[in-house]
């Protein structure tokens, strides 16, 4: 057993020794075969020296002096993997976050339009800030799909700089998967169309030009995310850098067995094994552990980004949002703005303490945990739901997840 999605809880932090009995979720996967053929290559050059006195050994002394090199690639390699690892989650949170927030301010500037024209324009931006949310997801987990929006890698239709038709076997990405076309569209129907649809009279007023430009800002927050995302998905890290630090830390590892089969270590073959062991999972284990953290937006470990989740987190508040606004418009005549924001969050606040109330059987799911008061006002009472990757979403607009 292990921690899910590369999290783990309080029980874990409690009794710190228990994590080291972890496998799944760890590099162990990843560094046991390494383990095991040291230790089969240990074994056999001790059989030879023992039996047939075949001694296979190199210079302890230029394996130690390699050993500096090997320290200073693989610590680089982990920084850097890890800088990009948290950039990307730092980035990812942020942007779903400012769409969500978009969103809310478009409610909330235009909930005294109640027209059939109002109306539609919240749905309609509701459901391109959904699709955003969705196409910025396929963008991100799909390494080639995020390099040819980013440096048109030889994916995507049209025409290059010098002219020539660009198209391959995959046929090429389309204007309708690069999210930055969606980001052009919702950018002019939050300015211009606004400005034709929230005119004011009747003693409303108008849209200003301050709001519009508001929500163009969030929307300008939302770009400069994506653009740090779409970096980091589309440009690993450099290759002569990888390439020279995975060789020389593989052939380092890999030659433990002939320094502990040397003179000094003739009489003490059990720490020669334990040693082994021990190298080969550490060595190995920053080796994979930065090729990991290089690509937080893959499905090739559990410790990536949950890029998915995060986006169908997104699209649940949104749909809250958007589900409170209409409930609060069912609501009916009320006598000043007053009273109506007053019984309004009024209302919100009474349902919500109500939610939290009959939350705390979420709690008992954890089986590992006792429930107490602390835990009662702790959990959350929605219904989880997924992103249908199969069909479209409920709001009638394609999923273009590959």
């Amino acid at each position: 057993m292990g921690p899910t999605n590369g999290y783990y809880d309080e029980l874990h932090i409690r009794h710190p020794f228990l994590m080291v009995f972890f496998y799944s979720g760890t590099v162990w996967p990843l560094v046991l075969p390494y383990c095991c053929f040291n230790v089969f290559l240990l074994t056999a050059l001790t059989v030879l020296k023992n039996y047939w006195n075949i001694s296979i050994s190199i210079l302890p002394q230029g394996h130690a002096l390699m050993s500096l090199l090997i320290a200073y690639l693989g610590v680089s390699k982990v920084n850097l993997a890890y800088e990009r690892y948290m950039s990307a989650q730092i980035a990812t949170g942020h942007a779903f976050l400012i769409l969500r927030e978009l969103h809310q301010l478009s409610i909330t500037m235009t909930e005294n339009f109640e027209n059939a024209e109002a109306i539609e324009w919240r749905r309609d931006t509701r459901q391109t800030i959904i699709q955003l949310v969705h196409e910025t997801v396929t963008a991100l987990r799909d390494g080639k799909h995020a390099a040819a929006l980013a440096r048109n890698v030889g994916y995507r239709l049209g025409e290059g700089i010098d002219g020539s038709k660009v198209l391959n076997s995959r046929g090429g990405i389309h204007h309708y998967e690069d999210p930055m076309i969606l980001v052009h569209a919702l950018r002019s129907h939050l300015y211009n169309e606004s400005a034709k649809i929230f005119k004011g009279g009747d003693g409303v007023p108008e849209l200003q030009l301050l709001e519009r430009c508001k929500m163009i800002d969030l929307l300008h927050e939302f770009t400069v995310s994506y653009r740090n995302l779409v970096r980091l998905a589309s440009s690993p890290l450099p290759f002569v850098l990888v390439q020279m630090g995975r060789t020389f830390i593989f052939i380092w590892t890999l030659t433990i067995p002939l320094v502990l089969t040397g003179a000094d270590f003739v009489q003490e073959y059990p720490s020669a094994f334990f040693f082994v062991i021990l190298l080969t999972y550490g060595f190995l284990g920053l080796e994979f552990l930065s090729r990991m953290l290089s690509n937080p937006f893959g499905d090739e470990i559990k410790n990536d980004l949950n890029v998915r989740g995060m986006g169908t987190a997104a699209i649940i508040g949104i749909k809250e949002d958007a589900g409170l606004s209409e409930m609060n418009n069912l609501q009916g005549n009320r006598s000043t703005a007053t009273n109506a924001t007053t019984g309004s969050l009024r209302g919100i606040v009474q349902k919500r303490q109500e939610s939290i109330r009959k939350s705390a059987r979420h709690a008992r799911l954890d089986s590992g945990r006792k429930v107490d008061a602390v835990d009662e006002y702790s959990a959350n009472s929605f219904k989880y739901c997924e992103m249908d990757e199969s069909a479209g979403n409920a709001d009638g607009f394609p999923v273009v997840f590959s």
